[in-house]
Protein backbone atom coordinates (compact mmCIF):
# COMPACT_ATOMS: atom_id res chain seq x y z
CA UNK A 1 0.00 0.00 0.00
CA UNK A 2 1.12 3.57 -0.65
CA UNK A 3 1.98 5.54 2.45
CA UNK A 4 -1.18 8.14 1.90
CA UNK A 5 -3.19 4.71 2.33
CA UNK A 6 -2.04 4.29 5.66
CA UNK A 7 -2.50 7.58 6.73
CA UNK A 8 -6.17 7.26 5.53
CA UNK A 9 -6.39 3.37 7.35
CA UNK A 10 -5.15 5.21 10.59
CA UNK A 11 -7.25 8.01 10.47
CA UNK A 12 -10.64 5.71 10.08
CA UNK A 13 -9.58 3.55 12.04
CA UNK A 14 -9.05 6.35 14.89
CA UNK A 15 -12.33 7.56 13.77
CA UNK A 16 -14.19 4.63 13.79
CA UNK A 17 -12.99 2.21 16.24
CA UNK A 18 -11.95 4.79 18.95
CA UNK A 19 -14.00 7.15 18.08
CA UNK A 20 -11.65 10.12 17.77
CA UNK A 21 -11.58 12.51 15.35
CA UNK A 22 -9.44 15.28 15.82
CA UNK A 23 -5.87 14.83 14.52
CA UNK A 24 -2.67 17.09 14.12
CA UNK A 25 -0.69 17.10 10.83
CA UNK A 26 2.67 16.64 12.55
CA UNK A 27 1.86 14.25 14.77
CA UNK A 28 0.76 12.01 11.74
CA UNK A 29 4.00 12.68 9.92
CA UNK A 30 5.84 11.61 13.14
CA UNK A 31 3.84 8.51 13.57
CA UNK A 32 4.29 7.01 10.19
CA UNK A 33 7.83 8.57 9.67
CA UNK A 34 6.77 10.65 6.71
CA UNK A 35 7.25 14.54 6.13
CA UNK A 36 4.77 16.81 6.52
CA UNK A 37 3.74 16.44 2.72
CA UNK A 38 3.32 13.55 2.38
CA UNK A 39 0.40 14.02 4.92
CA UNK A 40 -0.59 16.76 3.31
CA UNK A 41 -0.76 14.67 -0.16
CA UNK A 42 -3.11 12.47 1.73
CA UNK A 43 -5.23 14.90 3.07
CA UNK A 44 -5.67 17.06 -0.30
CA UNK A 45 -8.07 14.83 -1.84
CA UNK A 46 -9.98 14.29 1.77
CA UNK A 47 -10.32 18.08 1.51
CA UNK A 48 -11.72 18.59 -1.57
CA UNK A 49 -13.85 15.71 -1.27
CA UNK A 50 -15.23 17.58 2.19
CA UNK A 51 -14.61 14.64 4.25
CA UNK A 52 -12.15 16.67 6.86
CA UNK A 53 -11.73 20.12 7.94
CA UNK A 54 -8.29 21.54 8.62
CA UNK A 55 -7.82 24.27 10.68
CA UNK A 56 -4.71 25.49 12.16
CA UNK A 57 -2.38 22.40 12.80
CA UNK A 58 -5.00 19.65 12.86
CA UNK A 59 -7.93 18.94 11.04
CA UNK A 60 -11.24 17.34 12.50
CA UNK A 61 -13.17 14.06 9.90
CA UNK A 62 -16.58 15.78 9.24
CA UNK A 63 -17.36 12.63 6.88
CA UNK A 64 -15.67 9.45 7.58
CA UNK A 65 -17.73 7.59 4.91
CA UNK A 66 -16.09 10.13 2.15
CA UNK A 67 -12.74 9.27 3.35
CA UNK A 68 -13.53 5.06 3.50
CA UNK A 69 -15.07 5.29 -0.54
CA UNK A 70 -12.33 7.29 -1.55
CA UNK A 71 -9.55 4.89 -0.38
CA UNK A 72 -11.84 1.91 -1.57
CA UNK A 73 -12.32 2.72 -5.08
CA UNK A 74 -8.02 3.87 -5.26
CA UNK A 75 -6.81 0.97 -3.38
CA UNK A 76 -5.20 -1.52 -5.56
CA UNK A 77 -5.67 -4.84 -3.49
CA UNK A 78 -4.43 -7.32 -6.16
CA UNK A 79 -0.97 -5.10 -6.85
CA UNK A 80 -0.39 -6.40 -2.67
CA UNK A 81 -0.63 -10.08 -3.73
CA UNK A 82 2.78 -11.82 -2.96
CA UNK A 83 1.91 -15.25 -3.76
CA UNK A 84 -1.30 -17.06 -4.96
CA UNK A 85 -2.40 -21.09 -5.01
CA UNK A 86 -4.89 -23.46 -4.94
CA UNK A 87 -5.57 -25.90 -2.15
CA UNK A 88 -8.13 -29.03 -2.56
CA UNK A 89 -9.16 -28.59 1.10
CA UNK A 90 -12.28 -27.40 2.55
CA UNK A 91 -11.42 -23.88 2.78
CA UNK A 92 -12.38 -23.86 6.54
CA UNK A 93 -9.50 -26.46 7.31
CA UNK A 94 -7.15 -23.89 4.79
CA UNK A 95 -7.96 -21.13 7.47
CA UNK A 96 -7.18 -23.44 10.45
CA UNK A 97 -3.94 -24.23 9.21
CA UNK A 98 -2.53 -20.53 8.73
CA UNK A 99 0.86 -20.19 10.33
CA UNK A 100 1.31 -18.01 12.95
CA UNK A 101 1.46 -14.04 12.14
CA UNK A 102 -0.78 -14.35 9.50
CA UNK A 103 -3.73 -11.78 9.36
CA UNK A 104 -7.06 -12.98 7.36
CA UNK A 105 -8.68 -10.29 5.76
CA UNK A 106 -11.59 -10.33 3.23
CA UNK A 107 -14.27 -13.90 4.15
CA UNK A 108 -12.14 -15.21 6.59
CA UNK A 109 -12.13 -12.31 8.69
CA UNK A 110 -15.91 -11.38 8.38
CA UNK A 111 -16.32 -15.30 9.52
CA UNK A 112 -14.09 -15.03 12.08
CA UNK A 113 -14.89 -11.04 13.67
CA UNK A 114 -18.65 -11.46 12.97
CA UNK A 115 -19.50 -15.43 13.26
CA UNK A 116 -21.49 -17.13 10.77
CA UNK A 117 -21.13 -15.64 6.96
CA UNK A 118 -23.35 -13.97 4.74
CA UNK A 119 -22.58 -16.05 1.96
CA UNK A 120 -20.46 -19.15 0.84
CA UNK A 121 -16.98 -18.53 -0.04
CA UNK A 122 -14.43 -20.04 -1.64
CA UNK A 123 -11.18 -18.31 -1.21
CA UNK A 124 -8.72 -17.21 1.54
CA UNK A 125 -7.59 -14.00 1.58
CA UNK A 126 -4.35 -13.07 4.07
CA UNK A 127 -1.45 -10.62 4.99
CA UNK A 128 1.87 -11.84 6.34
CA UNK A 129 4.82 -9.84 6.76
CA UNK A 130 6.82 -12.54 5.13
CA UNK A 131 4.49 -14.13 2.74
CA UNK A 132 6.75 -17.18 1.90
CA UNK A 133 6.05 -18.41 5.35
CA UNK A 134 2.12 -19.39 4.12
CA UNK A 135 3.11 -20.74 0.94
CA UNK A 136 6.34 -22.80 2.52
CA UNK A 137 3.91 -23.95 4.92
CA UNK A 138 1.63 -25.36 2.24
CA UNK A 139 4.21 -26.09 0.01
CA UNK A 140 2.99 -30.05 -0.28
CA UNK A 141 -0.20 -29.50 -1.02
CA UNK A 142 -0.37 -27.02 -4.00
CA UNK A 143 -3.01 -28.50 -6.81
CA UNK A 144 -3.34 -27.52 -10.01
CA UNK A 145 -5.92 -24.81 -11.16
CA UNK A 146 -7.85 -21.63 -10.03
CA UNK A 147 -6.16 -20.52 -7.07
CA UNK A 148 -7.98 -20.27 -3.73
CA UNK A 149 -5.29 -19.04 -1.42
CA UNK A 150 -3.98 -14.71 -1.76
CA UNK A 151 -1.26 -14.14 0.62
CA UNK A 152 -0.57 -10.23 0.59
CA UNK A 153 2.41 -8.63 1.39
CA UNK A 154 1.37 -6.74 4.90
CA UNK A 155 2.55 -3.27 5.82
CA UNK A 156 5.28 -2.98 8.69
CA UNK A 157 2.52 -0.71 10.80
CA UNK A 158 -0.50 -3.89 10.08
CA UNK A 159 1.05 -5.66 12.95
CA UNK A 160 0.26 -2.79 15.30
CA UNK A 161 -3.17 -2.94 15.63
CA UNK A 162 -5.05 -5.93 17.65
CA UNK A 163 -6.93 -7.00 14.84
CA UNK A 164 -7.28 -6.03 11.08
CA UNK A 165 -8.96 -2.62 11.08
CA UNK A 166 -12.88 -2.10 9.74
CA UNK A 167 -11.92 -0.35 7.00
CA UNK A 168 -9.02 -1.96 5.62
CA UNK A 169 -11.34 -5.09 5.62
CA UNK A 170 -14.33 -3.06 4.54
CA UNK A 171 -11.56 -1.54 1.54
CA UNK A 172 -10.31 -5.28 0.51
CA UNK A 173 -13.58 -6.48 0.35
CA UNK A 174 -14.81 -3.66 -2.00
CA UNK A 175 -11.80 -4.80 -4.60
CA UNK A 176 -13.34 -7.98 -4.70
CA UNK A 177 -15.45 -9.34 -7.51
CA UNK A 178 -16.66 -12.16 -6.87
CA UNK A 179 -20.60 -12.21 -6.74
CA UNK A 180 -20.85 -12.24 -2.86
CA UNK A 181 -18.39 -9.92 -2.04
CA UNK A 182 -21.01 -7.13 -1.93
CA UNK A 183 -23.19 -9.37 1.29
CA UNK A 184 -19.48 -9.38 2.96
CA UNK A 185 -19.20 -5.56 2.48
CA UNK A 186 -22.91 -4.63 3.64
CA UNK A 187 -21.84 -6.79 6.75
CA UNK A 188 -18.75 -4.47 7.89
CA UNK A 189 -20.51 -1.47 6.51
CA UNK A 190 -23.04 -1.72 9.48
CA UNK A 191 -20.84 -2.91 11.95
CA UNK A 192 -19.17 0.60 11.36
CA UNK A 193 -22.43 2.30 11.70
CA UNK A 194 -23.37 0.81 14.85
CA UNK A 195 -20.10 1.76 16.13
CA UNK A 196 -20.57 5.09 15.37
CA UNK A 197 -24.44 5.38 15.67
Amino acid sequence: MKKIELIWRHILFETIEKKHSRFQQQQLATHFSVSSSTVNAALAPLRRLGAVRVGGRGFDVIDYEKILYHWANIRRFHRDIAFSFRLSHPIQDVEGQLPPGTIPTAYTAVRERFGEPPADYDAVYCYHSDPSVIQQRFKNEITTGKSNVFVLQADPSLSSYQTLPLAQLFVDLWNLNDWFAKDFVRVVKEAMDGLLS
